[in-house]
């Protein structure tokens, strides 16, 4: 039986696999446990499939799953998943920014503790753009107010899982799986544990500020009612204030026979209301409009091959 399954979610990451593969490969036999190694090539632009297959067909227990079309990070992990049979799963990206050898680190500790279902590599030093840490920043702070989130536990892509709680964040069958508000959501029996991070060494992250921007989005509209809670809070909010103005208004005018001034004033506050207004109708579009790609059962992914030596 398969004790630890390596999950690597790749995109156009030709000139990183091979040494990865040659590490995580020496980390693994030395660890002497029964492993296997899944890299999901996410419909690459460049070679990196002939460069992973290159790698299956020289170490033992590794496998390439090749997807038909590009699906994003998020669900190329969830096939991934899906796709692991072991005890223990640990997922890291395929940029040797995560040093494998650290995976020891993380599989020691889930075993030596049969409460935890699941350790997060925590970096002493993010080697990250400005960009990038500025947006994990928010997207920790979305977690920490929405989800609960303890704000002393760090969450990265680094992980160790028990197969548990793989099967229970697989029983989430959603198109948009965000797998840190999924992880929150299924237990809170997690800790962190240190870990190196490197600088970035071939190319540029695929994570623009784009990218960052929607996958906050995601974190908050596909796991969280709470914007439709701001826009119902706003809507009581602005009718309150509008009821009070409505009674000062008309005490003016009884009691001083003024007509209130203002025109300027009323302008403004119209296009404010209207833009709020047009906001909130963008919102409850988004989550309609998810809500229909739901229910249309679409593929999160197909897989065009499976590939093992």
């Amino acid at each position: 039986m398969v004790e630890l399954s390596i999950v690597i979610p790749c995109y156009n990451s030709s000139k990183s696999i091979e040494e990865l593969a040659e590490k995580l490969n020496l980390v693994l036999i030395d660890m002497g446990v029964a492993y296997e190694v899944i890299f999901i090539n996410d419909c690459s632009k460049d070679n990196s499939f002939t460069v992973i297959k290159k790698v299956v067909n020289k170490y033992s227990n590794m496998l390439l799953i090749d997807l038909m079309f590009n699906v994003g990070q998020f669900r190329a992990l969830y096939c991934g998943l899906e796709a692991s049979s072991g005890k223990f799963v640990v997922t890291l990206d395929d940029d040797l920014q995560h040093n494998p050898s650290d995976i020891t680190k993380l599989y020691q500790t889930i075993k030596e503790d049969d409460d935890l279902d699941a350790v997060f590599g925590k970096p002493a030093v993010k080697e990250h753009g400005i960009v990038r840490n500025i947006g994990s920043l928010f997207i920790k702070k979305v977690n920490e107010q929405i989800f609960r989130k303890p704000k002393n536990l760090t969450m990265s892509a680094f992980r160790i899982l028990r197969k548990e709680l793989v099967e229970t964040i697989l029983a989430h069958n959603t198109m948009y799986p965000v797998f840190g508000p999924m992880v929150l959501k299924s237990t809170n029996r997690i800790i962190n544990v240190d870990i190196e991070h490197s600088p970035r060494k071939y190319g540029k992250s695929n994570y623009s500020t784009l990218l960052l921007l929607k996958t906050t989005f995601d974190n908050i509209i596909n796991f969280s009612s709470a914007p439709l809670q701001f826009i119902s809070l706003f809507g009581i909010m602005a009718s309150f204030t509008g009821l009070i103005l409505a009674f000062i208004y008309a005490l003016r005018y009884f009691m001083f026979d003024s007509i209130v001034s203002g025109w300027t004033t009323l302008v403004v506050l119209l296009n404010i209301y209207g833009g709020l207004i047009l906001l909130s109708i963008g919102v409850i579009g988004e989550y309609l409009n998810r809500i229909l790609v739901e229910v249309q059962g679409s593929p999160k992914y197909v897989i065009r091959e499976i590939y093992k030596k």
